[in-house]
């Protein structure tokens, strides 16, 4: 099967969630709410329609949790120092291709370690 690949330099230290937008797969077809599912290899597709190609089937952005600590190894404006959530050493935020975001905003953040983890 060809489609969708979740990409290498993505965290293994949270689970992978992939999405469907087919409407027949929605939870609720009169909201804009999507099916997600999760995903224990590399190429997958949709449990419930199996669509298995964009536009229908994706991986899920994982936002992480910016927490301030004045040992944290990212540092932000003004000199203020940072760590994620769930991985207090990891230096980085994003790369280009690894789906991954980060946030001090709780309610956007969808990392279930850093939501756990949020000290």
């Amino acid at each position: 099967m060809s489609g969708v690949i979740i990409p290498s330099d993505r965290t293994s230290k949270q689970q992978v969630m992939g999405y469907c937008l087919n409407t027949e797969c929605k939870p609720n077809p009169q909201t804009n709410e999507y099916f997600t599912f999760r995903v224990d290899h590399d190429r997958f597709a949709c449990p419930k329609c199996g669509a298995y190609k964009q536009p229908y089937v994706g991986v899920q952005v994982l936002t992480h949790l910016l927490v301030q600590d004045a040992k944290g190894p990212i540092e932000g404006d003004g000199g203020l120092r940072w760590k994620i959530a769930c991985d207090n050493d990891r230096a980085y935020l994003a790369t280009f291709t690894n789906l991954e975001a980060a946030t001090r905003a709780v309610e956007v953040a969808n990392c279930p370690g850093c939501l756990t983890n949020r000290r």
